[in-house]
């Protein structure tokens, strides 16, 4: 799963994942080939992700 890393956290602030005290919010982000949103995931701190169902479920919502 590909990970991206800005310096600045600028992506992150545009996403609004920034979060005081801990940096930065734990997120998971479906973007379809056009580089629009299809689906997000965040939480406000901890390992909670979405069952490996839900990302499937999106991903293959997706359009071609």
């Amino acid at each position: 799963m590909p990970l991206l890393y800005v310096e600045g956290r600028t992506v992150a602030k545009s996403f609004g994942i920034g979060a005081p005290v801990i940096g930065l919010r734990r997120a998971v982000f479906v973007i379809d080939r056009h580089g629009r949103l299809h689906w997000k995931h965040v939480t406000a701190v901890g390992a909670t992700y979405p069952p490996a169902a839900a990302l499937v479920a999106q991903l293959a919502g997706l359009t071609v």
